[in-house]
């Protein structure tokens, strides 16, 4: 604090003389005093100002919050004051879209098949499988006809190099295949349920023998529904349950019309609610 007033010591002790040490010490501090109380004022007016300030943006907020809040109650005011048929409009709307969005992602598997029944093993050569069974079922699948072929789901650590035992037969993984072309698909369609005993012997797999399933390819929401529907039809006694170009179908008995299956209502209008799980 002295070093900060040295210069207004030695000008009273210049332009007073008279004054003793005391005297010249003490107006000293006072005018130190004085200047820290006034660098103390200027820093509470700065904090003051920056408290109106925060105060203001705090005030805003709360403008803010209270909008929103004004808005969310509007929201939902209106939403409790809608009638029961609102709710069923919006509810039929959000399945018929659902529906829409499902049909097209069915048209993209067009050209794709599933086959099941194929033991899983290391280092196996799929396409190889393809041309061997293609050839089983009658129909000439040429290099360009095959776009993609891969196993789907989740690998199963520990069952690929098991595949030879039937628990690893029986969680292989089934086979997607993406054909080039659509006529190609229907032929192998029709050649598998034409021969529908056809087992891996059949191929020359050195595994048990274990029956072979080709089946077009569907979207997981139609594979779960068709699932439900082959249940539902067991329980209900309906002779067929079966799927063509993407589309599920029904029918009790010979003679009687097919009933198509597009969504869970249609199961439990078709084969009653109480069969429908």
């Amino acid at each position: 604090m002295s070093e900060c007033c040295t210069d207004t010591q030695d000008q009273m002790t210049i332009t007073d003389p008279t004054l003793s040490a005391t005297d010249l010490n003490v107006a000293y501090e006072i005018r130190c005093l004085r200047q820290e109380l006034g660098a103390m004022r200027d820093e509470f007016r700065q904090f003051q100002s920056e408290l109106l300030s925060l105060r203001m943006s705090v005030s805003d907020c709360n403008d803010r919050m209270t909008k929103i809040e004004n808005k969310v109650s509007d929201v939902e005011r209106r939403f409790e004051e809608q009638s029961p048929a609102s709710y069923d409009a919006i509810e039929a709307t959000i399945a018929a879209l659902k529906t829409q969005l499902n049909d097209r992602d069915q048209e993209l598997l067009q050209n794709d098949l599933i086959i099941a029944g194929i033991p899983e093993t290391k280092d196996e050569n799929k396409f190889h499988t393809i041309k061997v069974l293609s050839t089983k079922l009658g129909v000439t699948v040429e290099d360009r006809d095959v776009v993609n072929i891969e196993r789907i789901g989740g690998v199963r650590r520990g069952l690929i190099d098991g595949a030879d035992s039937p628990s690893g037969e029986l969680r292989a993984r089934v086979i997607a295949v993406r054909l080039a072309r659509r006529d190609v698909r229907d032929q192998l369609l029709r050649a598998a349920r034409v021969r529908r005993g056809l087992t891996t012997a059949d191929l020359n797999i050195s595994a048990p023998p274990r029956r072979i399933y080709v089946n077009e390819r569907l979207t997981q929401m139609n594979s779960k529904l068709f699932h439900s529907a082959r249940e539902a039809g067991q329980r209900a006694r309906y002779r067929y349950v079966w799927t063509k170009d993407g589309r599920i179908y029904a029918r009790r008995e010979d003679g009687v019309p097919a009933q198509r299956i597009r969504n869970d209502a249609d199961l439990a209008q078709i084969f009653g609610s109480s069969r429908v799980r």
